[in-house]
């Protein structure tokens, strides 16, 4: 039930979200397999399947929620291949030169013919909604597809504020400064990096398994390189990487958490997904809660951070009460 990556958005009007009715919401949008003319559907499906009645799955004051797309996939080079073939054949037969106005049509014809052949690829897009701490995490690590998740859900409402966190620091400049002082307080600096040179087109290097107290990584920093991609452990509980648009990606929940989930006695699949998702929220709070804080605190309104939520008490997680109609 771990999530691999964190795109976290700050909801900037709760009123937006009406809790009591949210899982019917997402019902009546929810998905439709792909129809032979359809490049691209998409809609919510139950993100549990031991729930398969229940589209907003609530767990520890936060509701676990799942987007299904399915994407025809018509490769540019098929429809290019068959165009030229078509329009080779009615140049010959016609004795007449093909316009680029009805090359482009006989292109898009193409397409339409061979879309009902086309192999379907189907994908699972997770994301939590956190009331309590007043975000929305979305499972990926690309910020297209995390988009498109957020925009979803808010045509699924109606209506609703969002907006990428801002913290008082850049995350470049600080994670520069941890890599060539010390990480802050809680966080340990792990042995995979990226670094880059200002400007567009500037020199990258990327470190894996390596010693970033190094002589040679430090010389990379005294020339001018920063840091836009750092690995990081947490509390000794969760490693990841921290990117410099405060993403959260390669998701590791540490021995000290799995070990805490075998602890738990879960008796089926059933009690093992609730016990996994309440220490997924749990320590996703504290987690971005102790990013936030490192980096200063969020940017409000006029300037002025906005206080991070406190961290979660690390208590030994208890069975949720995700299953009950009403999902919050």
């Amino acid at each position: 039930m771990w999530f691999k990556n964190l795109q976290p958005y700050r909801i900037t009007d709760l009123a937006k979200i009406d809790l009591a009715t949210l899982d019917a919401e997402l019902k009546k949008r929810s998905f439709v397999p792909a129809g032979s003319l359809d490049r691209l559907t998409a809609g919510w499906i139950a993100p549990a399947a031991h729930a398969p009645d229940i589209f907003a799955y609530a767990n520890s004051g936060a509701v676990l929620i799942a987007l299904k797309t399915e994407e025809k996939l018509l490769p540019s080079s098929v429809v290019k291949e068959a165009a030229e073939e078509r329009i080779a054949d009615i140049e010959s037969k016609e004795f007449r030169k093909v316009s680029k106005k009805e090359a482009k049509e006989i292109r898009e014809r193409i397409a339409e013919e061979l879309l009902p052949r086309a192999f379907s690829r189907s994908r699972v897009l997770r994301a939590l909604i956190d009331p309590e701490a007043g975000w929305i995490w979305v499972d990926s690590a690309t910020p297209a597809k995390a988009e498109l998740l957020v925009q979803f859900l808010r045509e699924t409402l109606g209506s609703l504020p969002t907006k990428l966190a801002q913290t008082q620091l850049d995350p470049v400049t600080a994670m520069s400064t941890w890599l060539d002082h010390n990480a802050p307080s809680n966080f340990t600096i792990d042995a995979d990096c990226v670094l880059k040179a200002p400007g567009e087109g500037g020199a990258q290097v990327t470190c894996r398994r390596h010693d970033l107290n190094s002589d040679e990584v430090k010389l990379h920093l005294k020339s001018g390189k920063m840091v836009v991609q750092l690995a990081l452990s947490w509390d000794d509980r969760i490693a990841f990487v921290l990117t410099e648009k405060l993403q959260i990606k390669r998701l590791q929940f540490l021995d000290l958490l799995q070990d805490q989930l075998k602890e738990s006695d879960a008796e089926d699949a059933a009690a093992l997904f609730d016990t996994s998702l309440t220490l997924l929220v749990l320590e996703g709070r504290g987690l971005l809660a102790a990013v936030i804080e490192a980096l200063g605190g969020e940017m409000g309104e006029v300037g002025a951070p906005v206080a991070a939520p406190a961290p979660a008490p690390q208590a030994k997680p208890e069975a949720s009460e995700g299953k009950v109609d009403v999902p919050w």
